[in-house]
């Protein structure tokens, strides 16, 4: 426990001076400790949120081809996984430690004091959690999560996280409407003193909690019992543009507080964008062309890399960066583009797309939301309704790119690409322009690009609802090489962390098959029939 609350007093961003000294001063006699103020909770909530996508993503981005390492047959790459190690472990620190029983703590406070829209905020939250660490790790300890009376822990199945998912959901829309009822107010000033992802907007609040309860449904889009209208009814009722995208705040004053794909903390260093992100921007996905046009789609120049040379290269499954050695055509980093926009680490905040040091941490979209909708329409037979839904999400995914989320503001005023140039890719090759030539190809290899960097887990699940078709995602390599415990097969769920579980909670790990060499390729609950 001692570890764990200096690692809360430590968490990487959203801490200004006087939010650290608010956090300080909860327990003013240090022999006699009180109830922490909700409001001094949050922040640090909030900020494993973002932490929890930022560090699995590194691996889960390997997984879905987002990017890949720049030495080959990385073990990630071969979707394996590294034993005895807490790597792509870290939702599941964020769900049961950074969420956690400071969730509980939050409500603590906040039920006494009638702060119900913290109520309501811990339950949105609690929500998130359980959505995205059921995506990733299908069995999870629901139902006895936080009874502090045990020391293991029974796992329950895929069915049960979901649900739960919905239930904390229905919780929160509840407690933000007393909140609203109580006080009529829209921006609440007793929220906004620990709310760094919306600022105390509890209507952003009750559209994030929509956005949730949208991909809740989507993702189980293999059922029988899968229902398009509840997707759309849900999207309907969650954001409406860019503004109100989820996102957590980073300052970027140092390494403690900048956002994680920023030059200062310099995460990407080890990664290469993919041949398949590539192919995309390029046109030669979208038009069947063998030759790429790098004044297509004007997204590329702002979120990957060319080489010296001018030329948009990626790595292909296992096989690294085969031009490595060669300063000339090696792949760059990200957020340091040799040919066009070179980043000075010494000038972060004049960085592009979100590598910036204060660029915020992205959890979800107005565009994903979008690519929700348009995916299930599609699926009904819906085609005007899926191709309105696309091309917002297009519109939507293009505007982000432009104004990217930074500092204090949920979307920013950058203008990176110019109207002329939205207008020309919209009416360009790589858009379809017409319902009735609309693919589901083209809808999710879209959302794809949308999704590039902050938001792998969903470009995962997307990946793994479709079986990895290359069908559906036509730039998607199998790799050459899989990791020698997959025995042929491609990874489907990540393994509970391994100090928390591998350590202590063996039996119940041993109850569904957690321990065996392939666990990591069996199919999670959501994508079944």
């Amino acid at each position: 426990m001692k570890s764990f609350k200096y690692s809360i007093l430590t968490m990487l961003v959203l801490f200004s001076a006087s939010s650290c000294k608010k956090y300080i001063d909860v327990n003013t006699n240090p022999n006699a400790p009180v109830t922490a103020d909700a409001s001094a909770l949050l922040p640090p909530i909030q900020a494993g949120m973002a932490r929890g996508v930022w560090y699995d993503s590194r691996y889960i981005g390997q997984y879905a081809q987002v990017w890949g390492s720049a030495t080959a047959n990385n073990v990630w790459d071969e979707e394996g996984y590294l034993p005895a190690s807490d790597s792509n472990g870290e939702m599941w620190r964020t769900v049961y430690f950074s969420l956690g029983q400071n969730i509980t703590l939050l409500w603590q406070d906040a039920i006494p004091k009638k702060k119900w829209d913290y109520v309501a905020v811990g339950y949105a939250l609690r929500a998130w959690g359980w959505q995205t660490g059921g995506d990733l790790y299908d069995h999870m300890i629901v139902k006895e999560a936080f009874d502090p009376t045990r020391l293991t822990f029974d796992y329950d199945d895929g069915s049960v996280v979901y649900a739960e998912v919905v239930k904390d959901c229905q919780l929160a829309l509840n407690y933000m409407n007393l909140a609203i009822k109580t006080d009529n107010q829209t921006i609440s000033p007793t929220l906004a003193k620990g709310d760094y992802m919306y600022y105390g907007d509890r209507s952003k609040w009750i559209k994030f909690i929509y956005a949730i309860l949208a991909q809740n449904a989507l993702h189980q889009s293999n059922k029988a019992t899968f229902n398009a209208d509840n997707v759309k009814k849900y999207a309907d009722s969650s954001f409406v543009n860019n503004a109100d995208n989820a996102s957590v705040e980073c300052r970027g004053s140092q390494s403690g507080d900048s956002n994680f794909w920023g030059p200062t903390r310099s995460n990407l260093g080890s990664f290469r964008q993919s041949d398949f992100i590539v192919r995309l921007l390029d046109g030669r996905i979208f038009t069947g062309s063998a030759t790429p046009d790098y004044t297509l789609d004007p997204r590329i120049k702002q979120i990957i890399s060319a080489s010296k040379d001018g030329v948009y290269r990626g790595v292909i499954g296992t096989n690294g960066d085969p031009n490595a050695t060669d300063a000339n055509t090696s792949v760059p980093n990200l957020f340091n583009d040799a040919a066009v926009t070179t980043s000075p680490s010494s000038a972060p905040k004049s960085q592009r797309y979100i590598y910036n040091d204060d660029s915020r941490g992205v959890l979800m979209t107005y565009g994903e939301v979008q690519f929700f909708k348009a995916e299930a329409l599609f699926k009904k037979g819906d085609l005007s309704g899926a191709y309105a839904a696309y091309i917002n999400g297009i519109n939507a995914s293009l505007d982000f790119v432009s104004n990217p989320p930074q500092a204090t503001s949920l979307t920013g005023a950058k203008q990176a690409i110019s109207p002329a140039a939205i207008a020309a890719y919209m009416s360009g090759p790589c858009v379809k322009q017409s319902a009735g030539t609309l693919t589901l190809a083209d809808i999710m290899q879209q959302k794809f690009i949308s999704l590039y960097v902050w938001g792998s887990l969903e470009a995962w699940a997307d990946e793994r609802r479709y079986n990895y078709d290359t069908n559906i995602f036509q730039g998607f390599s199998k790799p050459g090489t899989l990791y020698p415990d997959n025995a042929g097969k491609q990874v489907y769920v990540v393994r509970p962390r391994y100090n928390s579980e591998y350590i202590w909670n063996v039996p119940a790990l041993k109850s569904f098959g957690a321990l065996d060499p392939d666990y990591h390729t069996k199919k999670p609950w959501f994508i079944l029939p």
